[in-house]
């Protein structure tokens, strides 16, 4: 069993640590499967008003902590950023286009318990003393923008160890755990300027989700690794139809229908699910976000196994958001989740809270630190009746927009036996690191 010194130790570290700042944009992308093949979420494909990127801020930080110049700009370029090659397509006035870009995306894991497939987590390095290729993955996109009416899209088709593990209902088959392939994102999209000044933005399709701060596409995620609620709470990428209304510059409403947990173009559950959340900035700076999401109905999630599928899933996700600095950012985040009907069992209930803290300690080095916790009342989720824990530090070092380097050290702590390839061990010791190169 854990010692309740040390779920002491992470809870203060969860509530009263302070916060670090990792420049990212918000994009998003579906399934279901066994335990160790269960759901993952996105945040660049999916969130259209990029609720979990660190806007800039305008302020300067207090002195003594980063001067005027530093911080600015700094931490990792984003794919869409590099400019490898450029917008394809465009106007004779230099505006609009096609985006091309993608990325290259392998790593190695070391386990304290042993070589195979890990049990629970750690999430995608799942194999235990093992390099993978994650991810090759390539975008067409045309993003929409503001103002008069216009019409976008998004295709990102990814293949390696990832699309694998968390391959569609509906989608490309593969037998391989090693190697798959997914379009993670697949839609049309639409601003409509309507209703409000900011207008609204309508997407169709398959498409990431707007839930959770963390992503299964590896530029847009601080680790190489994944946390609990991002694998076991959250619907990861989606077939359907999601709008998101700019109240104004501070507010932004999200609504929006599926057809459950991680699908391409194909119902999971006995009807649609309901996806909503409200995003909003405290100051016209940007500096703090209040995040609320709910997502509702029949296999709106996964489940540990077809024993523990009830009548409906029901999510609740709170999140904060705070830049301290320039240099510095701070999230958290909690999610919620139960389900009704179960048979044999009635409710289920799954409860996790996180913090993760990204700071610019050079303009070519970002360090990250997460720490988690996670109860699976019934195991429903994970397949463990248990209470879970979770630390990890790690490096962000890129020496050139095209290039990521990510080295980490996790530890993951159990009050009954759960991880490791027998999910026979209550602790686990990785050591990993990846890299990321963006075209």
């Amino acid at each position: 069993m854990i010692r309740r010194s040390w779920i002491g130790m992470v809870a203060a570290a969860l509530l009263g640590m302070s916060p670090s700042a990792w420049s990212q944009q918000v994009l998003g992308p579906p399934q279901a499967t066994p335990i160790s093949n269960v759901v993952i979420q996105d945040i660049k494909a999916a969130k259209p008003a990029a609720p979990a990127a660190a806007a800039p801020v305008v302020n300067e930080a207090p002195a003594g902590v980063c001067c005027k110049e530093r911080c600015d700009g700094w931490g990792p370029t984003m794919p869409e950023n590099v400019g490898l090659f450029g917008p394809f397509l465009k106007r004779c006035d230099g505006t609009g286009g096609i985006n091309v870009y993608g990325w290259l995306n392998g790593g190695y894991t070391y386990s304290s318990t042993g070589s195979g497939a890990l049990a629970v987590q750690p999430r995608m390095n799942r194999f235990g003393n093992e390099f993978l290729a994650n991810q090759l993955a390539i975008v067409f996109e045309k993003p929409l923008k503001s103002g008069e009416f216009n019409m976008g899209f998004n295709a990102t088709f990814y293949a390696g160890a990832d699309p694998a593990t968390i391959a569609p209902l509906g989608g490309f088959t593969t037998t391989n755990p090693r190697f798959g392939a997914d379009f993670r994102q697949l839609y049309v999209s639409a601003h409509l300027p309507i209703l409000t000044e900011g207008g609204m933005d309508v997407k169709a399709g398959r498409m990431g989700s707007v839930i959770g701060w963390e992503s299964a596409l590896a530029p847009y995620r601080p680790f190489y690794s994944n946390d609990y609620q991002w694998f076991y709470a959250q619907d990861g990428a989606f077939t359907g139809v999601l709008t998101n209304l700019h109240v104004n510059n501070q507010l932004d409403f999200i609504n929006g229908v599926t057809f459950g947990a991680n699908t391409f173009f194909a119902q999971r559950g006995t009807g649609v699910c309901y996806l909503g959340q409200v995003n909003y900035w405290t100051s016209p700076e940007k500096r703090t976000m209040l995040s609320a999401s709910t997502y509702i109905g029949n296999q709106a999630l996964f489940a540990a196994g077809p024993g523990f599928i009830g009548d409906s899933d029901y999510m609740v996700e709170m999140r904060v958001q705070h830049s301290w600095n320039k240099c510095l950012t701070q999230i958290i985040q909690s999610d919620l989740l139960w389900a009704s009907g179960v048979p044999g069992i009635g409710t289920t209930e799954y409860y996790t809270l996180y913090s993760i803290w990204t700071y610019h300690a050079t303009k070519r080095t970002d360090v990250n630190l997460r720490a988690e916790l996670a109860r699976d009342v019934q195991g429903s989720r994970t397949g463990v009746r248990t209470t879970y824990g979770e630390v990890t530090i790690g490096l962000d070092y890129h020496p050139t927009k095209s290039l990521r380097i990510r080295p980490e050290v996790r530890g993951d702590f159990s009050e009954r036996p759960a991880f490791g390839p027998l999910g026979d061990r209550q602790r686990q010791l990785t050591i990993a690191v990846d890299a990321i190169w963006s075209f």
